[in-house]
């Protein structure tokens, strides 16, 4: 099983990641990718109390259970205290988040809170950063932690959620607790596909899960300038052409992660097709796969990457 670095400050919750060309296609699963070896961290949970969230200010303080039911199975987890100093209220605007702040931006099927990190300038080009979606693919996690905890560049704001699936990180499922993969369940170009239990089953209706609707509202909000998700495990980004092709291109180049198509599914519903609708005109989406795990160093080689993109292609300082 592989589990997940967690720490947002002094925020603890489940951190914890698959692929979307962006045209529907089906093609065979079954594509390998390169070994990296690193050893897996531990992973921190922290589950809201039952306190009126509408409430929420920079004293509140969030206890964790020390269990948690799920599918009949008990599960420990580390009771943790911290304080969420903001939450993202239907209608929010930008403007009204200081920069750096840590934000609940909503909640998933199991009561556990999304997060959001506001770091950088908030005048500057905005980055919104995805470490996990799928959760047995939650390497992505760890490079958004290191940003979350380093310098932004000059000119840049990053919106960094480590992850937008917290029980299918504790759970290691690919799906979220209801059994729906979130990567299908976006309203852009969603179809109904396959059924419960079947890894690619897109949920009864679009955006029917609330970890789904709470992104969709988030990156309505943040309207950015490019939004990078991270999956595993195919190794590669899919090339394509234009500006859009340079960004990736360039991200690859920095990082050693080769062109190539990804391909082994149905992608309708995906997570980058709908980001790209909420980009500014000049802005995009995609999808990065890394392979089964990162060293430290290759963690501290993405971010980086991500700071070159942001700066080489977006700030105007």
């Amino acid at each position: 099983m592989r589990t997940v670095a967690a720490g947002i400050g002094a925020l603890a919750c489940v951190w914890v990641a698959s692929c979307a060309p962006s045209d529907v296609a089906t093609s065979s699963p079954d594509l390998q990718s390169p070994a990296v070896e690193t050893a897996s961290p531990s992973v921190t949970t922290t589950v809201l109390s039952e306190t009126d969230r509408s409430t929420y200010s920079t004293t509140t303080t969030l206890i964790s259970t020390s269990t948690t039911t799920t599918s009949g199975s008990t599960m420990v987890v580390n009771a943790t205290t911290s304080t969420v100093p903001l939450v993202l209220a239907i209608g929010s605007e930008r403007a009204s988040f200081p920069s750096p702040a840590d934000i609940v931006f909503g909640h998933s099927v199991l009561d556990e809170p999304l997060v959001v990190a506001r770091r950088g300038d908030t005048t500057g080009a905005r980055i919104l950063i995805i470490g996990s979606i799928h959760g047995d693919e939650d390497a992505g996690v760890a490079i958004v932690n290191s940003l979350i905890e380093g310098e932004t560049p000059p000119g840049i704001e990053l919106w960094l959620v480590p992850t937008m699936n917290p029980d299918g990180n504790q759970l290691q499922q690919r799906h979220n607790a209801n059994g729906v993969d979130l990567n299908r369940n976006f309203p852009e170009r969603w179809a109904p596909l396959a059924e419960p239990g079947n890894w690619q089953y897109a949920g009864p209706t679009a955006a029917s899960e609330p970890e789904t609707a709470a992104m969709v509202a988030l990156g309505e909000m943040v309207s950015p300038d490019l939004v990078l998700w991270y999956h595993q495990d195919l190794f590669r980004i899919t090339p394509t052409t234009g500006r859009n092709g340079e960004i990736r291109a360039r991200y690859a180049e920095l990082t050693g992660l080769p062109l190539l198509t990804v391909s082994g599914g149905t992608y309708t519903g995906t997570a980058s097709q709908w980001s790209r609708t909420v980009t500014t005109s000049n802005g995009t989406g995609f999808t990065i796969e890394l392979g089964p795990s990162l060293t430290e160093d290759e963690v501290r080689i993405h971010a980086d990457a991500v700071r070159a993109v942001a700066t080489e292609f977006f700030s105007a300082n």
